[in-house]
C-alpha cells in the first residue's frame, strides 16, 4: 500500500512478552488501526514491546515524539509483570496517583461476584498524575486517558486499554467520544475496495497510468492478497454523497482500464460474486475438482447463496482415476466431457444447470503449470473449455487453481448469460 490520507498520526502499541515472542496473536492493533482510520487519523506505527520497564518506557517516549495519538493494549492487570503504568508515569514524567473511584469500581466487581478483592488488585487503580480513567464494565482493570504537553506542538494524546479483546471493545465506545471531542472524526472517511483476479499486481498498476501515486484524492492503493489484487480508493469529504461524487471519476477510470479483470466494487470475493450471479440468473451448479482439493466446494458452501446454487460436489484428487474413470489426461476435452457424464449422472439425483470441471493439472519440470478448466451446460448439452498457463508457489498452488476455477465459470457467465 502507499501513503494514506493525510490526517493527525498515529500509533498503535501492543505490550507483552507474549507478544514479541509469537505465543499470541495481535488481533488488537489490526482492530484498533480500522477504528482509528474511520476517524480520520493517519496510522504509521505499529510497536510492540515486552513486559520490561526501560523498553516500555523507552517506546512511550518515542512514541510522544512521532505521534499526535497513541493506543496501547496490555500491561494493566493486577499482576509484576503488569507495567504500562509505571512505564507511561516515567515516559511522561509524572507520578502515580491512586483514584478512589477505580478501587470502588474494582471492590464493585468484585463484590457482585461474592468474592473479596484481593490486596494486589489496588494497583490496578494507579494512574499518572492528570490522567482520566476509561470504565471497564467487564474486568478489573480501568483505562487511561492522558494528554501529554510538548512543548512548540499539540499534546500527544494516550489512551491504554487492557489486553483481552471484549473488554478492549466494550470499553472503545466512551474513548471514540473522547476522540470525537478532541478533534477526529469531523469528516467522513470513505474507502472502497475493487478487487481483480487474472494479472499480477504489476501489471495492474501498469494498466492505471498515473492513477496510483503520492499526493492524489482520491488516493488509490495496491496490493495483493492469495492472488486477488486489491485497489483502495479513499477519499475524505463533509459527507457520503461528497465522497462518492469525488470516487465515481476513479471508478470509471479502472473500470475502462481493466475490464472483466474487476470482479468486485464492494468488497465481495470472488465466490460471493459467482454464488450471486447463479443465483440472478436461476442456475444450479455442480463441481467436479482434482487439484483444488475440495476448495471451490468449500468456498461455494459458505457464501450467502449457499445450497441454493450448489447442487453437487466430487472431489477426485487423483489422476490414476481421471485417466481410468474420465479418459486421457492427454486430451484435455476428452477428459471434461468425461468429467461432465460423471456430473451428470450425480445430477439425477442433485440436478444442476451448470458443470464446473478441473482435471489434474499437468505439470513440466519448471514452474509453469498447465490447468484446463471447463464449463458445461446439461439442458441443453454444451462445452466451454479454458486452458490457462500459471505459476504459483506451492503454499499457494490450491487457491490459484481455485480462483481460476471460479475466474473461468464467471467470465463464462459474462459472456453467455444476461442478467434479468
Amino acid at each position: 500500500m502507499i501513503d494514506r490520507l493525510e490526517g493527525p498520526t498515529c500509533e498503535v502499541i501492543s505490550i507483552g512478552d507474549e507478544i514479541v515472542n509469537g505465543r499470541l496473536l495481535d488481533t488488537n492493533s489490526q482492530w484498533i488501526s480500522q477504528r482509528l482510520e474511520d476517524l480520520g487519523a493517519r496510522v504509521l506505527y505499529h510497536t510492540s514491546v515486552g513486559d520490561d520497564l526501560p523498553a516500555m518506557a523507552a517506546v512511550f517516549r518515542q512514541a510522544i515524539a512521532r505521534s499526535d495519538y497513541v493506543v496501547t493494549t496490555g500491561g494493566l492487570g493486577p499482576t509484576a509483570d503488569d507495567l504500562t503504568r509505571p512505564a507511561l508515569a516515567e515516559a511522561a514524567g509524572l507520578s502515580l496517583v491512586e483514584y478512589p473511584e477505580a478501587v470502588q469500581g474494582m471492590e464493585e466487581f468484585f463484590r457482585r461476584r461474592n468474592r473479596e478483592m484481593p490486596e494486589q488488585n489496588r494497583v490496578q487503580a494507579w494512574f499518572p498524575t492528570g490522567s482520566k480513567m476509561i470504565v471497564n464494565p467487564r474486568g478489573t482493570a480501568p483505562g487511561i486517558d492522558l494528554e501529554i504537553s510538548r512543548p512548540g506542538r499539540t499534546p500527544c494524546r494516550f489512551l491504554c486499554f487492557p489486553g483481552v479483546p471484549v473488554e478492549l471493545y466494550e470499553m472503545w465506545p466512551d474513548a471514540e467520544s473522547r476522540l470525537r471531542e478532541s478533534g477526529l472524526g469531523r469528516e467522513y472517511i470513505l474507502h472502497q475496495d475493487v478487487k481483480c483476479f487474472g494479472v499480477g499486481e504489476s501489471q495492474v498498476e501498469s494498466m492505471l497510468p498515473d492513477l496510483i501515486r503520492r499526493g492524489r484524492d482520491p488516493l488509490v492503493g495496491i496490493n495483493a492478497s492469495q492472488n486477488t489484487i486489491i485497489l483502495r480508493i479513499s477519499t475524505r469529504g463533509p459527507d457520503r454523497e461528497a465522497c462518492q461524487a469525488k470516487v465515481e471519476p476513479v471508478l470509471r477510470t479502472i473500470r475502462e482500464c481493466l475490464g472483466n479483470l474487476v470482479f468486485s466494487e464492494d468488497g465481495r470475493d470472488l465466490q460471493d460474486v459467482v454464488a450471486d450471479m447463479l443465483a440472478q440468473r436461476g442456475l444450479k451448479l455442480a463441481i467436479l475438482e482434482s487439484d483444488s482439493g475440495g476448495l471451490v466446494t468449500d468456498w461455494m458452501t459458505q457464501t450467502r447463496q449457499g445450497s441454493s446454487v450448489l447442487s453437487a460436489s466430487l472431489v477426485v484428487p487423483a489422476a490414476p482415476l481421471w485417466r481410468e474413470e474420465l479418459g486421457a489426461l492427454g486430451d484435455a476435452d476428452e477428459a471434461s466431457k468425461a468429467a461432465g457424464e460423471l456430473i451428470q449422472r450425480i445430477g439425477m439425483i442433485a440436478p444442476a444447470d451448470l458443470v464446473l470441471v478441473s482435471p489434474p493439472v499437468e505439470s513440466d519440470d519448471g514452474e509453469i503449470h498447465k490447468l484446463t478448466v471447463g464449463v458445461f451446460t446439461l439442458q441443453p448439452s454444451g462445452m466451454s473449455v479454458r486452458r490457462i498457463s500459471f505459476s504459483s508457489h506451492p503454499a499457494y498452488r490450491r487457491i490459484t487453481i481455485g480462483k481460476h476455477m471460479l475466474n473461468t465459470l464467471r467470465l463464462w457467465l459474462l459472456e453467455t448469460h444476461t442478467q434479468s
